[in-house]
This record gives C-alpha cells, structure tokens and sequence, in this order.
C-alpha cells in the first residue's frame, strides 16, 4: 500500500507553503480595502493598492494609482503611480505622472513622468562610499536633474 519514503498524493507542493524560498511567484498584494499599520518585509514583489502606515522593505515595490504609503520604502526596485510621504530609496525608482511624492528619493537610475509631483531631495545612490572622505559629502546640489538638485513638480507642469 505505502512503500517507505513515499508521500501521500498532494503534500509535494506543501513543504515551502509560505513560498519563502521562490523568486518568480506571484506577488504580495495589499488590496484597495485594506489599510496597513505596521512594517512591511518581503523578499518578493509587494504591491500597494490600499493604505500603508509603516515602512517597506522589498525587492520590488509598487504603490498603485489611489494608493497611499506613509512611511519608508526601500527595494530593489520601486514604482510609484499613488501616493508616498516618506524616503525612498532603490537603485531603480520609475514615478509615474499620477505619482504624489513628499519625501527624499534616493537613486541609481530615477525615471520621472511629465505631471508627476516630487517634493523633496532626489539624491544619487553613492555606491563608491569607501573613496569618501570621512565628513566630506559626495553629493552635489545644482539645477533640477542634477544629483542633490531640490524638485518641486506640479502636476500638469515640468
């Protein structure tokens, strides 16, 4: 009947039920309905369509058009269409034109839509900090584009 070592049909699937160890599965979804309190810590793919009160910390974020975050966001990769008061940081941050970003923006490569709205700091990502000098910042401020450059965006407007 049951030879040993076998497994009863179906529990193959059931010894990583929590999908800790996948890469490509589906991503983790915070619904429209749904408010957040708390941190958020994924080794996946997060997306916000609802409300968020804490910080995020995954390999890709995406806040949905009508959805809200309040609080850090730190991955891999971050895409903002709704609404984020707070730091972001990730080697690639694409905003999109129904973005509303209050909060600094730190970043390798920043991709921003026309009608987006930024206000705060967009800083470039300093991957070579061990060539700093203790003290001495790398960052530079100038006009908006550059590195450190302050942007204040208005929808509709560049």
């Amino acid at each position: 009947m049951f030879t040993q070592g076998s497994k009863p049909p179906g529990t193959e699937a059931q010894t990583d039920p929590a999908g800790a160890g996948r890469r490509g599965g589906e991503p983790s979804v915070i619904s429209a309905e749904l408010k957040v309190i708390g941190d958020l810590h994924c080794a996946g793919d997060i997306q916000i369509k609802g409300t968020v009160e804490g910080d995020i910390k995954s390999r890709s974020v995406t806040v949905g058009e009508g959805a809200h975050v309040q609080g850090s966001i730190y991955g891999d990769s971050v895409h903002v269409s709704g609404s984020v008061k707070g730091y972001i940081e990730a080697p690639t941050v694409t905003v999109a034109k129904t973005a509303k970003i209050l909060g600094d923006i730190v970043h390798e490569s920043l991709a921003v839509e026309a009608g987006a709205f930024i206000e705060g700091q967009c800083r470039r990502l300093d991957t070579k900090k061990a060539d700093e000098k203790p003290g001495v910042s790398a960052l530079k401020t100038g006009a908006p584009g550059e590195a450190g450059a302050t942007v204040k965006r208005a929808a509709g407007g560049s």
